[in-house]
């Protein structure tokens, strides 16, 4: 298998956004389970749909920066249980 070095940039870049877009994904689910928060009630305090959540939270989609900073100021509110 060909080093991401290797690579030609877009590929590489591609290779490299798909791997950003799936850790923050199961940084994201770890970081809401940790807390016992449900994805409704991340839509319910964020108002990024709940769809968009299991998306993110697989690593099918990216959150947008916006979106991301919600979550990430309501997350780090809530206690680890």
């Amino acid at each position: 298998m060909m080093e991401i070095s290797e690579m030609p940039l877009e590929e590489a870049r591609s290779i490299t956004r798909r791997r950003m877009v799936r850790e923050y994904g199961e940084n994201l689910l770890q970081r809401r389970k940790e807390r016992g928060i449900t994805k409704i009630e991340l839509f319910e305090r964020t108002g990024v749909p709940c769809k968009e959540i299991a998306d993110a939270e697989k690593g099918l989609t990216d959150l947008t920066e916006e979106q991301k900073l919600r979550v990430s100021k309501f997350l780090r509110r809530q206690k680890i249980i």
